[in-house]
C-alpha cells in the first residue's frame, strides 16, 4: 500500500545566501521588513511595508538627481565661475611662468576620466555577464524543473485514465457479482451446518468489500484528479511568470550597447589630447553627439537602479521569511497562504504544505486514500477467499444448493483480477506523488531558481548600475578632458611682480595709489572716469594734456589672489596704451584673472 508519510523522507531547508543576507539589510527608514504583510489583510501592515520600499527608491534616484542638477548648474554657471566643470576647456596663460606645474591639473582630470571610464565599461561587462548568467541559470532551472513535473502529470494523467476505465469495468462487474452473491445458496440456507463451510459469512464480506470499492472508485480518483489539478496549475503560473520575464530584451541589449560603445569613443577623445592631437571634427562629434546620448544612457541607468533597488529588498524579504522566525520562503508561503486562507486545512492547504513544507508528516494529505487502498486490499483479500472456498467445494455446493457456480466463479474471479489491476495502477500513480519527487520540483524552482540565481542576478544588476551611474556622471562633469586646452594670448614682455593682497587696509592702498598711480582691484574693465579719480588722488591736474606716448603701465597680478596693482613708471616692460585702458574689451584681460 502506498503511504509517503512513513517512507522518512526530509526536504531540505532552505540556507541563506550572501546576496539574500545584504540586501534584507537595505535601510527601510524606520518601516517594516515583513514581506507577508504586502499580502495580509491588515491595510496598516502594508502600507507601512510598501512605504519603506518607495522610500529606498526615492532616496537613491533623489540622490542622483541632485548631482544632475549640479551639473546643469555648473553648466549655467560658465568657465567663469564653474572653470572646466562647466564643460569649458582648461584656460592656461601663454607664455606659461610655471611649466612644470601648470599642466598637473588637466592631466589629472583625465586620468580620473579615463578611470572612472574603464570602471565603467568594467561593471558594465560583469552587469551583463553575472546579472544575466543568473538570470539564465534561473529560468534554466525553473524550465527544467517545469519540464520534468509536466512529464510527470502527463503520465499521471495517463495512469488516471486507466484507472477510470477500469475502475468502470470493475463496478460493472461488481454489480453482476453483488446480486449473484445476494443468492448464493436458495434451496438451502444452513449450508454452513451441513457442510461446515460458512458460504454465505464470506459472500457477504466479498459484497460488502466490494460494495467499499464504489466509495474508492468514486472518491479516490477525485483525488487523485483533484491533486494532479493543483499541480498543474502551480505549474501552468510558473511558466507563465517565466514567459513573462524577458530580462535580456532589446532595451537591455541597447542599454548595455551604449555602456561599451559610448566610452569608447569618450576614451578615444582623451586619448588623442593626451597625444597633443588636436582633431576638431572628433571633438565636435564628442561635444553634440557622443557625451548627449551618453547622458541619456546613464540617466536611463540610474533609472533602471532606482527601480531595481526596491525589487531586490522585496525579493530578499520574500526569500528570507515572514515575521520574527527567518524560515526562508517556505516560512514565507506559509504565512502568505494563511493570511489569504485563515485557518482553512483542507485538501488544498495539506497538499500544499506537505511538498513545501519539509514533507513533514503532520501535512501528510493521502491520509483518505491510503484508507481507500486498504479497502481496496480488503476487497481484493475477500474476493480471492471467496473463490477459494466456492471453487475448492465446488461439487458439494452445488448438490446442495441445487444450482451451477460456475457462473458466479467467473464473476468474482474477473472482479478479483480488475481489483489487483486497480490497485496496481493507482499505486503507480501515487508513487510518482511521492514527497521527494514533488519537493525536488519546489526545491528547484523555488530555493535555487528564485532565491538563489534570481536574487544574485538582482544583487549584481543593482550594485553593478550603481557603480556604472557614479561613474557615469564622473564622466559627465569631466567631460572637457578630451577638449584641448586654450591659451590666453599675453605679451612675452610682460613681467609680474608680488601684488598688494586684499588684506591690506583702504588707507594702504590709498596712499599706494597716490604714490604710485592706479590701484587695481580686481581684474576688470578700466574706464576713461577710473583714470580721472586717479588723477585726482595723486594730485595731477584734470587739464594737464594726455602725452601723445602714454606712459607704460606695471601690471603686476599675484596668482593666488585676486588683487592687481599698476604704478607709472617709464622702465617697465608691460605696455599698455590709453586707447586699451578706456576701451571695454573683453579680451582685455589681466594675469592672474584666467582660469588655470
Amino acid at each position: 500500500m502506498f503511504s509517503s508519510r512513513g517512507d522518512g523522507y526530509l526536504g531540505p531547508a532552505y540556507e541563506l545566501t550572501s546576496s539574500v543576507v545584504n540586501l534584507r539589510r537595505l535601510p527601510r527608514f524606520g518601516y517594516g521588513y515583513d514581506f507577508t504583510a504586502i499580502i495580509s489583510p491588515d491595510q496598516a501592515a502594508q502600507v507601512d511595508y510598501t512605504t519603506g520600499l518607495g522610500a529606498l527608491s526615492i532616496f537613491l534616484l533623489i540622490f542622483f538627481l541632485m548631482w544632475s542638477i549640479t551639473l546643469l548648474v555648473f553648466k549655467i554657471m560658465g568657465p567663469g565661475n564653474a572653470g572646466f566643470l562647466s564643460g569649458h576647456p582648461f584656460m592656461i596663460p601663454d607664455p606659461v611662468d610655471d611649466e612644470k606645474n601648470i599642466y598637473k591639473r588637466p592631466f589629472r582630470v583625465r586620468i580620473v576620466f579615463l578611470v572612472a571610464s574603464v570602471l565603467l565599461m568594467i561593471f558594465a561587462f560583469l552587469f551583463v555577464v553575472l546579472g544575466v548568467s543568473n538570470v539564465d541559470n534561473a529560468t534554466a532551472t525553473m524550465g527544467k524543473s517545469i519540464q520534468t513535473a509536466e512529464e510527470l502529470m502527463q503520465y499521471t494523467n495517463e495512469i488516471a485514465t486507466e484507472l477510470d476505465e477500469v475502475g468502470r469495468k470493475s463496478m460493472e462487474i461488481r454489480d453482476i457479482a453483488v446480486e449473484e452473491i445476494k443468492n448464493i445458496c436458495p434451496d438451502n440456507p444452513d449450508i454452513a451446518d451441513i457442510t461446515g463451510i460458512d458460504v454465505l459469512q464470506i459472500a457477504d464480506q466479498a459484497k460488502s468489500d466490494l460494495t467499499m470499492l464504489a466509495t474508492f472508485i468514486k472518491d479516490g480518483l477525485e483525488t487523485l484528479k483533484k491533486s494532479v489539478a493543483l499541480v498543474r496549475i502551480f505549474l501552468n503560473n510558473v511558466d507563465d511568470g517565466i514567459e513573462s520575464i524577458d530580462f535580456w530584451g532589446w532595451q537591455m541589449k541597447l542599454l548595455a550597447a551604449c555602456l561599451f560603445i559610448l566610452p569608447s569613443f569618450l576614451i578615444v577623445g582623451v586619448g588623442l589630447v593626451m597625444l597633443d592631437l588636436d582633431v576638431k571634427p572628433y571633438q565636435l562629434a564628442c561635444t553634440y553627439g557622443i557625451m548627449p546620448l551618453f547622458t541619456l544612457t546613464v540617466i536611463a541607468t540610474y533609472v533602471f537602479c532606482s527601480v531595481t533597488l526596491p525589487l531586490a529588498a522585496a525579493s530578499a524579504d520574500a526569500c528570507t521569511g515572514g515575521g520574527e522566525i527567518h524560515g526562508g520562503p517556505d516560512d514565507t508561503l506559509l504565512t502568505s497562504y494563511r493570511n489569504l486562507r485563515g485557518n482553512d486545512e483542507g485538501i488544498l492547504f495539506l497538499f500544499v504544505m506537505f511538498y513545501t513544507q519539509q514533507c513533514l508528516p503532520k501535512y501528510y494529505p493521502f491520509e483518505t486514500l491510503d484508507g481507500y487502498f486498504g479497502d481496496l486490499q480488503t476487497a481484493i483479500s475477500s474476493t480471492d477467499s471467496f473463490v477459494d472456498t466456492i471453487g475448492n467445494n465446488l461439487s458439494l455446493l452445488e448438490q446442495q444448493c441445487g444450482r451451477q457456480f460456475n457462473g458466479v466463479l467467473h464473476l468474482i474471479s474477473g472482479t478479483n483480477q480488475n481489483l489487483r489491476v486497480l490497485e496496481d495502477q493507482a499505486s503507480l500513480a501515487m508513487d510518482l506523488f511521492q514527497c521527494k519527487n514533488i519537493n525536488d520540483l519546489y526545491v528547484n524552482t523555488v530555493h535555487e531558481a528564485g532565491c538563489t540565481y534570481s536574487v544574485n542576478a538582482i544583487a549584481w544588476m543593482l550594485a553593478c548600475s550603481i557603480i556604472i551611474s557614479v561613474c557615469g556622471l564622473i564622466m559627465i562633469m569631466l567631460r572637457s578632458s578630451y577638449i584641448p586646452e586654450q591659451f590666453l594670448i599675453m605679451s612675452s614682455e610682460w613681467n609680474t611682480k608680488p601684488a598688494i593682497t586684499s588684506s591690506a587696509s583702504e588707507e594702504s592702498r590709498s596712499s599706494n595709489a597716490g604714490d604710485q598711480g592706479i590701484s587695481l582691484g580686481v581684474p576688470s574693465h578700466i574706464t576713461s572716469t577710473e583714470i580721472q579719480n586717479s588723477q585726482q588722488r595723486s594730485g595731477v591736474p584734470q587739464s594737464v594734456p594726455m602725452p601723445s606716448t602714454p606712459p607704460r603701465m606695471f601690471i603686476d597680478c599675484n596668482s593666488n589672489s585676486v588683487e592687481c596693482s599698476s604704478e607709472l613708471n617709464s622702465q617697465q616692460k608691460w605696455p599698455i596704451s590709453s586707447a586699451a585702458i578706456n576701451s571695454n574689451d573683453d579680451s582685455m584681460m589681466m594675469p592672474g584673472s584666467a582660469e588655470i
